[in-house]
C-alpha cells in the first residue's frame, strides 16, 4: 500500500531539464555512465546523504552525525547488490540502482558499510565475478553470495537465507530470456532465491510472461525489504551486545523505497504522455487488451510492424555506441 501511494505521488508534471552526457540528450540520468542528471536539493535525503555523507568546508572535514535524531539517515540496502546487465540499457531499470546509489565520480563505487552497488554490463565485456572467493575448497561454493532468480525445485525464498547473505547477484534481464544464468560457470554455481512473497508489478512495459513478474528494481526494494527485516529478527535474537534501535530499523526500511525515485518519475511521465495521446494507461487490463488484438490482426501484420520498430531502435543504439566506441579508440 506505501509503495503505492509513493507511486502515485508522482504526477508526471515535474520536469527536469535535459542535459548532453555520453554524446547524447539525456533527462535524469545517463544510461551509459549512469550519472544523475537532475539538481542535487531535488533528491530525497535519504539518497543525497548516501551520495556524499561528508560535508567538506574550507579544509575542514566535517562528517554528519546520521544518528542524531533531525539528521535523516542514508539509505542502506543490507547486502551488497551486483546487477548483471543482460538487457538493452533504455529497457534496464538496474540501473536506476547503480544511478541513484553510487557517487557521480568518474569510478562510482559506494561505501561498503551501505551496502555497495556493482554494475556487471555483459555486453561492454566485463567479467562476471567468480564467487567461489571465500572458499578454500573451489568444490565449495560461497556461503554469502546468492542469486535472485526464481527457479522452480532449485530457488528457496529469500528471507530463509538472509542471516547468510552478504551479496545479492541479480540479473537486469527480460522475464522470458534468462539463459545467462544456465551458461555462465560462475553465475551456475551460485545459490538461487526467489522472493518470500508475491507481488504486482507497477511496471508499465507490456509482457505476456504471466502474473508476479516484476521489473528489476521493483524486484531489488523488495529483496531489500525482505532481507533487512529478517536480518533485524535476527539481530533481536542475539545475545551480542548492539547499539542498532527498532528506529534506526523502521528508518532504514523506509528509506529503501527512494529505489523507487527514477522508476516514479519515469512511470508518471509515461502515464501523462498516454493519457495526452488518449491512449489507455500503460500497465492497465485495457492497455494488455489492446497489446493482445495488435498481435491477433491479420497476418499478425501490425505485431511484425511493431517489433520491427523495436528491432529498429536496438539496431540504431548498438549503431551509435560502436561509433562513439570508435571515437574513443582514436582518441
Amino acid at each position: 500500500q506505501r509503495l503505492v501511494e509513493y507511486l502515485n505521488s508522482y504526477d508526471g508534471k515535474t520536469s527536469f531539464p535535459r542535459r548532453t552526457c555520453c554524446n547524447s540528450s539525456r533527462s535524469l540520468y545517463c544510461k551509459e555512465c549512469c550519472r544523475l542528471l537532475v539538481p542535487d536539493d531535488v533528491l530525497p535525503d535519504p539518497i543525497s546523504l548516501r551520495r556524499e555523507v561528508k560535508d567538506t568546508v574550507g579544509n575542514n572535514e566535517i562528517t554528519h552525525d546520521t544518528t542524531a535524531d533531525n539528521i535523516p539517515r542514508p539509505l542502506r540496502l543490507p547486502f551488497n547488490l551486483h546487477i548483471v546487465l543482460d538487457d538493452r540499457r533504455c529497457s534496464a531499470t538496474g540501473l536506476h540502482a547503480v544511478a541513484l546509489l553510487n557517487s557521480g565520480e568518474e569510478n562510482p563505487k559506494s561505501a561498503d558499510d551501505l551496502g555497495s552497488v556493482t554494475l556487471i554490463d555483459v555486453a561492454n565485456g566485463d567479467d562476471i565475478p567468480n564467487y567461489d572467493y571465500n572458499s578454500i575448497d573451489p568444490i565449495e561454493q560461497s556461503k554469502t553470495a546468492f542469486l535472485l532468480f526464481p527457479s522452480p525445485g532449485e530457488s528457496v525464498p529469500i528471507d530463509s537465507v538472509a542471516h547468510q547473505m552478504e551479496t545479492l547477484v541479480v540479473l537486469d534481464c527480460k522475464w522470458t530470456k534468462s539463459s545467462l544464468c544456465r551458461k555462465n560457470a560462475n553465475l551456475m554455481k551460485l545459490r538461487k532465491v526467489h522472493l518470500s512473497n508475491t507481488y504486482n508489478t507497477h511496471y508499465w512495459r507490456w509482457h505476456n510472461a504471466g502474473d508476479g513478474c516484476v521489473s528489476t528494481i521493483e524486484a531489488i526494494y523488495y529483496a531489500a525489504m525482505e532481507v533487512s527485516e529478517q536480518k533485524y529478527k535476527q539481530l533481536l535474537s542475539s545475545e551480542d551486545q548492539c547499539t542498532f534501535t527498532l528506529q534506526d530499523h523502521l528508518a532504514d526500511q523506509s528509506n529503501l523505497i527512494h529505489l523507487l525515485w527514477l522508476f516514479g518519475h519515469q512511470r508518471a511521465a509515461t502515464f501523462q504522455a498516454a493519457n495526452r495521446d488518449g491512449k489507455p494507461a500503460p500497465g492497465s487490463a485495457e492497455a494488455k487488451e489492446l497489446a493482445r488484438a495488435l498481435r491477433k490482426q491479420s497476418g499478425e501484420y501490425a505485431w511484425r510492424s511493431e517489433r520491427n520498430k523495436e528491432i529498429g531502435k536496438i539496431l540504431k543504439e548498438e549503431c551509435r555506441r560502436m561509433k562513439e566506441l570508435g571515437l574513443k579508440k582514436k582518441h
